[in-house]
């Protein structure tokens, strides 16, 4: 096989004059390359800003209160402190009223107990089984006559079931109640607790005779067990006026309050005593607004760079001049210059109003003392300023992120714009290929062409030289 070594024999240098020629047939491929990576810039670019339109969006989403909540509910915050903390805990809610109470607590709820009798104990069946089983009913009820049962399980137990069995059933069943087995000088008994305080989780037992237990039926000498401690309700006083509840959790005694008892007194004492205090906390309005002008101070950063030109070293922004930017740097200006509905006849109706307002650098500032005095002198009215604001910022940033917004629209065409270019640029380095190969070919003819030509003037010049000469 002949070894082909274009411009061996022309001194032709066929690969260099390609390359050089294939280099200028590239430069459409070049140039769409370069369009590609502009767009793929964009949408770059466009993520950025997105990023901070979504910053912006979770801030004033966070100031706009829930439906059927208003302004003045959702900010208005308490906080809860008990002197003593080993006594007890307390939570607030929005509906609760600043001040300062003393606690009293005389009793805590206890969690009933009941064990299997010693004298007539329901394993009576061969090796100590329950002789009999069937569906074993237990319910946890109020006292002393409970006739509406807070929760009620059904357990199957099998005929000569083990002390262990019948526990191990009662666990699995999730009825509110732990079982042991223990083993003491009596012999094995079965001890069932409830799991939670309160005298409205009384035991009762029914559906198997040897397992059957009613407190409304005491004394019950049928009962196979006996009570080790009684269901009861916690008591306690606030300013002196006692009140009672069911369990150690508490939600009826204040407004908005939620009173957990932790410990009660241990005889000889009778009560224990503590202060609670209530008290009105601002700070999620506060913070809640920094965060929005924060949220505002990095939209406009971002947004400035993306859109910006540098005219002495001639570089722009990656959006610079694009609508889209624009569109959204609107957006936002004009959900805080323009007053919202909401606050039509309203004492406070601008953002400056409570000390936010926009500085000639472009960055937004909170005055802290002009914000503390609004909220000191008119809380539901800068409440409802600051949800109006965030809620036509919010609808705003939803319209430029949300899956069907502009950003989303604008990225979409971008990378079909990419996708044509992906095309084109397939189209081009196929025919690439061919004009190629077609160079090569034309070039390759061509040193054969000249190199034959070369052989045969060198073969001339050789045969030139050997004819004789005249003088």
């Amino acid at each position: 096989m002949a070894i082909s070594s274009p411009g061996l024999g022309s001194n032709l240098d066929v690969n260099s004059i390609v390359s050089q020629l294939m280099a200028l047939e590239k430069r459409p491929l070049t140039e769409l390359a370069k369009k590609e990576a502009g767009l793929q810039a964009k949408i770059s670019a466009l993520g950025s800003l997105q990023g901070a339109i979504s910053a912006l969006q979770t801030a004033a989403g966070n100031l706009v209160p829930a439906s059927g909540t208003t302004a003045t509910q959702k900010f208005s915050v308490f906080k809860s402190a008990v002197s003593d903390a080993t006594i007890a805990s307390a939570s607030t809610s929005s509906s609760a009223v600043a001040g300062t109470y003393s606690l009293e607590v005389t009793q805590l709820a206890k969690q009933h107990s009941i064990a299997t009798s010693t004298t007539a104990t329901p394993f009576s069946g061969t090796d100590g089984t329950l002789p009999t089983g069937g569906t074993l009913t237990l319910s946890l009820d109020t006292v002393p006559a409970g006739t509406s049962p807070t929760k009620t399980t059904d357990i199957t137990l099998a005929d000569g079931a083990t002390p262990e069995q019948v526990r191990d059933a009662i666990n699995n069943a999730s009825a509110g109640v732990s079982a042991v087995v223990i083993n003491g000088v009596a012999g094995k008994q079965l001890v069932l607790t409830g799991d939670t305080a309160g005298s409205n989780q009384f035991i009762r037992l029914s559906g198997i005779a040897g397992l059957a237990y009613n407190p409304n039926d005491a004394p019950a000498p049928t009962d196979a067990f006996v009570q080790s401690q009684a269901a009861q309700g916690s008591s306690f006083k606030l300013n002196g006026i006692a009140v009672t509840a069911a369990t150690n959790t508490v939600t009826t005694a204040l407004d908005g309050v939620t009173l957990t008892l932790l410990k009660g007194p241990e005889a000889p004492a009778t009560s224990l005593s503590t202060t609670l205090t209530i008290s009105k906390d601002n700070s999620s309005l506060t913070s809640g607004l920094n965060a929005l002008v924060k949220a505002l101070n990095e939209f406009n950063t971002t947004a400035n760079s993306l859109g910006s030109y540098n005219p002495t070293t001639k570089v722009a922004g990656a959006l610079n001049g694009d609508s889209t930017l624009r569109t959204a740097q609107s957006s936002v200006r004009n959900s805080l210059g323009e007053i919202p509905s909401a606050l039509s006849g309203a004492t406070l109706q601008r953002l400056s109003d409570v000390g936010v307002s926009l500085q000639k650098d472009g960055k937004w500032t909170v005055d802290s003392s002009k914000l503390t005095k609004a909220i000191s002198e008119n809380f539901s009215g800068v409440a409802n300023l600051v949800a109006a604001y965030s809620a036509k910022l919010k609808s705003a940033a939803d319209g430029l992120v949300g899956t069907d917004g502009l950003i989303a629209a604008r990225s979409a065409g971008l990378n079909t714009s990419i996708k044509s270019l992906d095309k084109q640029s397939d189209v081009i380095s196929s025919r690439l290929t061919q004009i190629e190969a077609r160079y090569r070919r034309q070039f390759t003819a061509l040193d054969t062409l000249v190199s034959g030509m070369t052989t045969t003037s060198n073969f001339l010049t050789q045969q030139l030289a050997n004819l004789p000469t005249y003088e």
